[in-house]
């Protein structure tokens, strides 16, 4: 059986990103992970610019191991 998981994550730095107020990480966090191989969906977090959610059927590991390969350092 496939599991679908949700994941809450949090960028390291969020002020190593190009941001302006109204846009959020969650469409390159997503661009990330679908050029990895990994399907998911991602959520921003409105009240923390920095943290957002994947919902995938990959593990956190995994999902975690896409990120840092493409540079993206997360918070524990």
């Amino acid at each position: 059986m496939i599991e679908r998981h949700t994941h809450h994550f949090q960028v390291a730095d969020i002020g190593a990103w190009d941001l302006d107020e109204d846009r959020s990480i969650a469409p390159s966090i997503h661009n990330s992970l679908k050029a990895s191989g990994i399907v998911a969906t991602v959520d921003a977090d409105e009240m923390n610019s920095a943290g957002f959610t994947v919902y995938t059927y990959s593990p956190r590991e995994v999902v975690e191991k896409a990120l840092k390969a493409d540079g993206i350092e997360v918070d524990d």
